[in-house]
């Protein structure tokens, strides 16, 4: 498995037609940036291509990373807040997270929580409860526990559509090599936009035409 700085530096040679020089103005940082965008991007195509070849819409396994050791926070009476690394795909109700755990101090794993949608969190209280089981709504970049278990004893073990630490260069890339080239046209297009873009050089308070 390649690194997500080896995949930026093939986006790199790309456009710059050779090794970019240490000044050049696309930075990998920035090139970075984009490459997440593309993991969406390319998440959403697999989703779309499961549809026209099994008729059903889902994401392949390998889009998944599970990020582990994530603190809870109260955040009302019978609700824990988890922070997530980043936010999740938009694709279907809530399929970009895929796992909920929790793990206590000795290494006890909980079973998978049962996620909702934001429809049914408007009714779910007054359907009868599922036993041994805790529910789960996604709101932005949190993940919002629904129980009378005091959580903050434990760490959450979360699943969801990601490349990888998006703030490690050297950490794994985890995206299918099949789904890399929809993700490289889609940085090139955007890295190279704006390197074709005429920078203003002169300080004279006027926007460049």
């Amino acid at each position: 498995m390649a690194t997500r700085k080896f995949y930026i530096e093939r986006i790199l040679r790309q456009i710059y037609g050779t090794q970019p020089t240490d000044d050049a103005s696309i930075t990998y940082n920035l090139a970075n940036s984009y490459l997440n965008d593309g993991v969406a991007l390319a998440a959403k195509q697999c989703y779309k291509d499961n549809i026209q070849l099994e008729g059903i819409g889902f994401v392949n396994n390998s889009f998944y990373t599970t990020f582990k050791g994530i603190v809870v926070s109260k955040d009302e009476n019978f609700v824990w807040k988890i922070t997530l690394p980043q936010i999740p795909v938009g694709i279907g109700r809530n399929e970009g997270v895929s796992t909920l755990k929790f793990k206590d101090a000795d290494g006890n794993v909980s079973l998978p929580c049962i996620p909702i949608s934001e429809s049914q969190a408007t009714y779910f209280q007054s359907m009868r409860p599922i036993p041994n089981k805790i529910l789960y709504k996604s709101e932005g970049k949190y993940l919002y526990a629904l129980t009378t278990i005091l959580l903050f004893r434990y760490t959450a073990s979360v699943t969801l559509i990601s490349g990888g630490d998006s703030t490690d260069l050297n950490s794994d890339f985890t995206v299918p090599d099949d789904y890399f080239p929809v993700i490289s046209e889609y940085v090139k297009n955007q890295l190279g936009f704006e390197r074709a873009v005429k920078q203003d050089l002169n300080n004279d308070g006027q926007d460049i035409a």
